[in-house]
């Protein structure tokens, strides 16, 4: 008897240990106490279609020299997401978040930032490293969820993604890498037009329409 219930919990034990390794973990976030913070910035106003990554010299660990002129992302109207892939071009292809890969943004003082999480990277036990993106958007009130749509809207929702990156080694025995390769960057938007233009694109049409 004793030798049975030892030959099960050491089969548990063994199904148990097989799960863990069968997936690897990502803790994931753009803050990490006092050595790393990334913030994320929204649409610069001055030129909304500008792509720009790379940490500030102000709010940024390590400090950058990149400047921005959009505002910290803050609340829940802003969604963050991982994306992981075996080469970098999977990681930009892909479409799906990684398991417990969407948050939102703080407020206040953590403007800019979002809670760490702990992703899981499937079938990626022991993987020396695996090749990350974030992107971030405006999900209109929670009615954008997900990065195909926003790639959908051709720009007229706000998004960005970082760099590529690579994080790891992973695997459930050993410590959880963290995304501390991560850069900061700004969201863009294809402007609309402004009423000015409007206005001076009726005028014309109707100038066209007398001459005719």
């Amino acid at each position: 008897m004793k030798t049975a219930a030892v030959m099960t919990a050491l089969l548990l034990g063994s199904a148990a240990a097989s799960s863990v390794l069968a997936q690897g973990l990502i803790v994931w976030g753009n803050i990490f106490g006092t050595t790393f913070r990334a913030p994320i910035y929204g649409v610069d106003p001055a030129a909304p279609t500008l792509r720009k990554t790379g940490n500030p010299m102000v709010g940024g660990l390590p400090a950058g020299t990149q400047t921005y002129g959009g505002a910290l992302l803050a609340g829940t109207g802003f969604t963050m997401a991982i994306y992981s892939g075996s080469t970098a071009a999977e990681a930009m292809a892909s479409l799906s978040p990684l398991s417990n890969g969407t948050a939102t943004f703080l407020t206040g003082a953590g403007a800019g930032f979002m809670n760490q999480r702990t992703a899981t990277v499937p079938n990626d036990p022991g993987t020396l490293e695996v090749h990350v993106q974030f992107r971030a958007w405006d999900n209109r009130g929670g009615m954008v969820t997900s990065w195909a749509q926003v790639l959908a809207a051709g720009g007229a929702i706000a998004g960005a993604a970082s760099d590529v990156f690579t994080v790891g080694p992973l695997g459930g025995v050993i410590t959880a890498p963290q995304t501390q390769g991560l850069r900061s960057f700004q969201l863009t938007a294809v402007p609309e037009p402004s009423l000015i233009a409007l206005g001076a694109l009726c005028l014309g049409t109707l100038l066209l329409r007398r001459r005719k």
